[in-house]
């Protein structure tokens, strides 16, 4: 593979990576408002379980997005080391 093909390859992997980021926030608010509806449910109680598991899951959701790009910073210096910063 010729290396303009590979740099658009990789390019187009960090931009489906980066994308994929986007679903994780609100996939925690979706599962986290199911638990708690469900829960609602079985303690016959009003949309206070929902509204509590989504935050949770918002909050789950963010601190992982924060996981995952610290992670992937790291691994980007550790690939790079001339990337760092100078004195």
């Amino acid at each position: 593979m010729s290396p303009q093909r590979e740099k658009q390859s990789e390019i187009w992997a960090q931009v489906g990576f980066y994308t994929s980021l986007g679903f994780i926030i609100p996939g925690g608010v979706i599962v986290g408002y199911v638990v708690g509806w469900l829960i609602d449910q079985w303690l016959h109680t009003t949309r206070i379980f929902g509204l509590i598991f989504a935050l949770l899951g918002a909050a789950g959701g963010l601190v992982e997005v924060l996981r995952i790009l610290t992670r992937a910073e790291k691994r980007a210096d550790r690939d790079n080391p001339d990337n760092r910063p100078g004195p």
